[in-house]
């Protein structure tokens, strides 16, 4: 029995290990996107063009992994009967939120985006509240109040450099944030059904679809996108949507959701290393002591729940 429990432990920790490697580097990944369009801003790029340039380029991924999922009967199946429940919410996870994150970037720095975005677990708990009658512990209002007063050291800070588009900016970024909230609620249960590589293929590809159709109505034309701004829109549709989403999948499927929610966290101090190094964005006592409690604060939420 004692050989029977270690030889699965032996084989655990590899399955392990790997889990954790593919989440960290999906989480690395998706937190440099901030960064990357900040630049595509400067390029001349706005929300629809830089959206659309990431659809462009992650769209036939998403497609091809569809179809080659899709070679298996069971999964056609499950196509038939939970394909629209997952492209209704990657439409709205994808597309909606995305939309509203990129915007906000014109008005905020990358550090208070991807720190407002960081707060979605205090919008599930909200949600979970409201809609579902699962009230909130004291310590996690706790950690809900620690957040938010966090982020309300950055925009302090912020508003002196920024002036009063910082309001505009953080508006929209808690918008993205709820809209994502809202996303993850919905998709845990479609998850379960028909698995987290055909629902990310269905949701993903679905999104971009929704946003080429916005990009033919905006009136905008690619032509007059610069080579720089579709190397940067290329880069993040690749690097920062095809293989991070692929790359937490396979994490998911190998830690628990503990472990996976854990390894999130090492999104905003990526975020704001690049943000100082690469767009020369200050970093301050307020953000250092408003990143740390931020970080506290999420982290106190996953252990609550």
């Amino acid at each position: 029995m004692s050989n029977a429990i270690e030889s699965s432990q032996t084989s655990s920790k590899p399955q392990y290990v790997k889990g954790l490697m593919f989440a960290l580097s999906g989480a690395a990944l998706f937190s440099l996107k901030p960064i990357l369009i900040k630049i595509a801003f400067q390029y001349g790029g706005d929300a629809t063009t830089i959206m659309s340039l990431r659809a462009f380029s992650s769209l036939p991924f998403y497609l091809l992994v569809l179809c080659f999922l899709c070679r298996s009967a069971e999964k056609r199946q499950q196509v038939r009967r939970f394909g629209w429940q997952a492209a209704l919410v990657g439409v709205l996870g994808y597309y909606v939120a995305s939309y509203l994150d990129i915007a906000a970037l014109e008005f905020i720095s990358a550090q208070l985006e991807r720190l407002l975005i960081f707060l979605f677990p205090s919008f599930v708990v909200l949600f979970s509240w409201v809609f579902l009658g699962q009230a909130p512990s004291k310590l996690v209002l706790k950690a809900v109040g620690i957040g938010y007063l966090g982020i309300g050291f950055i925009i302090a800070h912020d508003l002196q450099s920024f002036g009063g588009e910082v309001w505009k900016g953080s508006g929209l970024a808690i918008a993205s944030a709820i809209v994502f909230a809202a996303y993850l609620m919905l998709s845990k249960n479609i998850i379960s059904k028909m698995g987290s590589e055909l629902f990310t293929s269905i949701g993903m590809g679905s999104a971009g679809l929704a946003i080429l159709v916005h990009l033919s109505l905006s009136g905008i034309s690619p032509s007059d996108w610069s080579f720089p701004l579709i190397l940067l829109g290329v880069i993040l549709g690749i690097f920062c949507t095809v293989l991070p989403s692929y790359l937490i999948a396979a994490g998911m499927a190998r830690l628990t959701a503990t472990e996976l929610s854990v390894t999130s966290n090492i999104g905003p101090g990526i975020t704001v290393l690049a943000a100082v190094l690469v767009l020369g964005e200050a970093f301050t006592v307020y953000h250092a002591v408003g990143l740390c409690l931020v970080l506290y604060s999420v982290y106190s939420m996953k252990q609550a729940n």
